[in-house]
C-alpha cells in the first residue's frame, strides 16, 4: 500500500485499542495524505499518544512484546555484537543475548529490510521486541556513557576553581565562574539529569554553614542526595539561576523563573525559585515532565461507583467542577484526564494555566503571565469571547477569578478549576469567603472532588502482612501487604504514588446551608448524609487492594 494512502484497517484498530480518539485520527490521516508517509510514523512524530502506549499497540500487532530498555539498562558489552554506529543509524538497541539469539529493540517491527540487514551484520537470530525510538536512542547513549559521576564532576570543578574554600560564603555571592564554567555546567547538568531520571518531583539546593546539601523529593518524600563543598556554592547557584533566566546579580530578593531542558532526548520543564537564607541562596527546582502522558479516567484508580458519578458530572452541559487538595496532590493531572474524556471534534476546549504542564492535542492552551497583566481573571474575560464549550482555569486564586468562573458556568459553559481546601465540603464555604454570591452557587456548582497522593507499595518486594492492623472500635483493618525494601524502590518499600478521592455532588440539600453561609461542619454532615465516602474510606479500599498501607493513608487523609 502507498504510505500516503490511509489504511482503514489500521486506523480502526488504533481507535478500538484506544491509542487515538477520532479527532486525533482525523488529524493524523490528513497529515499522512499531505506528507505521503506511514500512519504510524505520523502518530509518533506528532506525539498524538504516549510512546509507551504506541509501543504496546505495535507489540500486539507484531505478536511480540514491549520492553523498557532503560530499566534495567542493557549490558554495554552487547555493543560488541551490534556496533554502536550501526545501532544508532538503524535506531535499534540490543537488549539481551542467549546462545545465538539476540533480543533486539526497535520502534518499527515491520521494517523487513532493516531486520534482514541486522541478521546479516550480527550473524544472530533476532528476537524482535518493541520500545519507543526515543528510549532506544537514550539507552544507546547510556550504554556508551563516558560522562563523569556527580562526585567526579565536583572534583573537576575543585581542581579548576581559583576560589579558596576558606573564603567561600564569607560575603555576598557572585556570578564569577569564568575559571570553571565548563566543569560547573557539567556538574549542574549531572545533578538535573539524576533528578529527572530518578523520577524526582523537586530538587532542593540548600546552603548550610560549611557545605551545600542537595536533596530530591521522590514520591513525596525528601531524601538526602549529595553534599557539595561550600567553595562551589556560588558557581552552582549562579548556573542554576542562568538556566532559569533569573537575575544572577540579584542575591537579596526572591526570584522565580522557568525553562525547558533536554534530558535523555526528552523536553523537561523546570520551575526555579531562589530565596535568600542565612548562608546563601536556597534554590528549589520543580520538575515537570510534559511527556509523562495523561492517564485516562479509568487509570486514575477511581472506584466503580465514583467513576460512574464523575461521568454523570461530566455529562452536565454547564456548571463548575472543582478539584481540591494541597499543592502537588495531582489535581491538574486529574483535570487533564477529565478534559481528555470530553475532547471530541464537536467541542471547543480552552485552558488557562500557570504553567502549561502538558500539551494536549486538540485543546487550545494559554499560559497565564501575571508580569504583563495576563492574569487568570483578565485571560478568562477574553477567553469567553472565543466561543468556548469547556474551560479549564488552572487555579482559582482570587475573588475576580471565582466570580467570573461561576458566571461563565451560568451562561452555558462547563468550567473546571482547582481550589486549595482540605476536603471537598470545604470548597463551598471557601468560594463564599472569596466573594461568590450565595444565590449564584446553587445553580452553578456541579461537584467537588478532593484528592491526596499516597505512596504505592513496591510490587517487587512487598510482603504479606502477618496480622491485621488495629482499627476503630476494636475492629481490625485488613492489610494484605506490607513494605519491605529493595534496589528497585531504593529500599523504601514504595515505588510511585496513587490518589485517594472523595466526591461531593452538589444537591438541593445544600441550598439552604449555602444561603445561610453555614459553617464547614454542616456541609460535611450534609455530604455524608448524601453518601459521600471520605478520603480515609477510599484509602481503606486501596489498602484492601494491596496498593498502599494504613500508615500512608493516615498521613494523607483524615479519619471520619
Amino acid at each position: 500500500m502507498n504510505p500516503g494512502t490511509p489504511d482503514r484497517g489500521l486506523a480502526d484498530r488504533l481507535l478500538s485499542a484506544g491509542v487515538l480518539n477520532p479527532e486525533q485520527l482525523e488529524l493524523a490521516s490528513a497529515e499522512q495524505r499531505r506528507r505521503g508517509i506511514g500512519l504510524l510514523s505520523v502518530v509518533a512524530e506528532l506525539g498524538l499518544t504516549a510512546p509507551e502506549k504506541l509501543s504496546e499497540f505495535l507489540a500486539g500487532e507484531a505478536d511480540t512484546r514491549a520492553v523498557n530498555v532503560l530499566h534495567p539498562l542493557p549490558d554495554p558489552g552487547l555493543l560488541e555484537v551490534l556496533p554502536l554506529a550501526l545501532a544508532r543509524r538503524l535506531r535499534v538497541a540490543p537488549v539481551a543475548k542467549s546462545g545465538n539469539t539476540l533480543a533486539l529493540a526497535t520502534s518499527d517491527p515491520f521494517n523487513i529490510v532493516t531486520l534482514d540487514l541486522l541478521r546479516h551484520a550480527t550473524g544472530c537470530d533476532l528476537d524482535v521486541v518493541i520500545a519507543p525510538e526515543r528510549d532506544i536512542l537514550t539507552a544507546l547513549d547510556r550504554m556508551e556513557a563516558t560522562a563523569p559521576t556527580i562526585h567526579e564532576a565536583i572534583d573537576q570543578v575543585l581542581e579548576q576553581t581559583s576560589t579558596p574554600a576558606s573564603k567561600a560564603g564569607a560575603g555576598p555571592e557572585t556570578a564569577d565562574t569564568t575559571s570553571s564554567d565548563a566543569p560547573v555546567i557539567a556538574l549542574v547538568n549531572q545533578v538535573i539529569t539524576k533528578a529527572v531520571t530518578s523520577g524526582a518531583s523537586d530538587l532542593h539546593v540548600e546552603p548550610q554553614e560549611r557545605m551545600v546539601r542537595l536533596r530530591l523529593r521522590n514520591d513525596g518524600v525528601l531524601r538526602a542526595d549529595v553534599l557539595v563543598p561550600k567553595a562551589l556554592q556560588s558557581a552552582v547557584t549562579a548556573r542554576l539561576k542562568l538556566i532559569g533566566n533569573l537575575d544572577v546579580t540579584e542575591t537579596r530578593l526572591p526570584q522565580d523563573g522557568r525553562t525547558t531542558v533536554l534530558v535523555d532526548r526528552k523536553p523537561v520543564n523546570l520551575r526555579l525559585s531562589s530565596l535568600p537564607t542565612q548562608f546563601g541562596e536556597s534554590v528549589v527546582v520543580r520538575i515537570l515532565d510534559p511527556g509523562a502522558g495523561i492517564p485516562g479516567l479509568k487509570d486514575l484508580g477511581l472506584s466503580e461507583t465514583l467513576e460512574s458519578e464523575v461521568r454523570d458530572s461530566l455529562a452536565s452541559p454547564h456548571g463548575v467542577f472543582l478539584t481540591t487538595g494541597p499543592t502537588g496532590s495531582g489535581k491538574t493531572t486529574t483535570l487533564y484526564s477529565l478534559l481528555q474524556e470530553l475532547n471530541r471534534p464537536e467541542i471547543g476546549i480552552f485552558t488557562l494555566e500557570d504553567p502549561v504542564e502538558m500539551t494536549v492535542p486538540g485543546i487550545r492552551q494559554t499560559q497565564v503571565r501575571e508580569d504583563i497583566g495576563l492574569t487568570f481573571g483578565a485571560a478568562l474575560r477574553s477567553l469567553l469571547r472565543q466561543d468556548p464549550d469547556v474551560i479549564l482555569v488552572g487555579e482559582t486564586r482570587d475573588t475576580e477569578t471565582a466570580t467570573l468562573m461561576v458566571r461563565a458556568a451560568l451562561t452555558g459553559h462547563l468550567v473546571f478549576s482547582t481550589l486549595h481546601t482540605n476536603d471537598a465540603p470545604g470548597a463551598i464555604p471557601r468560594l463564599l469567603d472569596m466573594g461568590v454570591e450565595p444565590c449564584l452557587l446553587p445553580d452553578s456548582l456541579i461537584a467537588v472532588m478532593a484528592q491526596r497522593l499516597v505512596r504505592r507499595l513496591c510490587l517487587q518486594c512487598r510482603q504479606p502482612a502477618t496480622e491485621p492492623l488495629p482499627g476503630a472500635n476494636a475492629n481490625p483493618i485488613p492489610q494484605p501487604w506490607m513494605p519491605c525494601g529493595c534496589a528497585e524502590c531504593r529500599d523504601t518499600g514504595y515505588r510511585g504514588r496513587v490518589a485517594l478521592f472523595e466526591l461531593l455532588r452538589f444537591e438541593e440539600r445544600f441550598h439552604d446551608a449555602v444561603i445561610r453561609r453555614a459553617p464547614h461542619s454542616e456541609f460535611v454532615r450534609l455530604a455524608r448524609e448524601g453518601g459521600m465516602r471520605c478520603l480515609f474510606e477510599d484509602g481503606l479500599r486501596r489498602i484492601q487492594e494491596g496498593i498502599t498501607t494504613l500508615t500512608e493513608v493516615v498521613q494523607a487523609a483524615r479519619q471520619p
